[in-house]
């Protein structure tokens, strides 16, 4: 799969791939790591524009997520 044609963001838009990959790895049974939400992020890139990734993020937001992160 080919990352979206997508040059530079707007800090929204960043802020929206990041709530977008934390929410899906917040239901995954492994532990969250700096690693794979950094790989989640470039997943989740290659899944939606810009445009639809800040509209499914306000979605998220909007019921509150599913991802809780905890320290250890």
């Amino acid at each position: 799969m080919k990352l979206n044609n997508v040059k530079t963001v707007t800090k929204k838009q960043a802020k929206a791939y990041a709530i977008i990959a934390l929410n899906t790895l917040g239901t995954a049974p492994n532990e969250l790591d700096v690693k794979s939400l950094y790989e989640e992020i470039e997943c989740v890139m290659k899944l939606y524009s810009p445009r639809e990734a800040v509209e499914k993020a306000e979605r998220i937001l909007a019921k509150g997520g599913t991802a809780i992160w905890k320290k250890k």
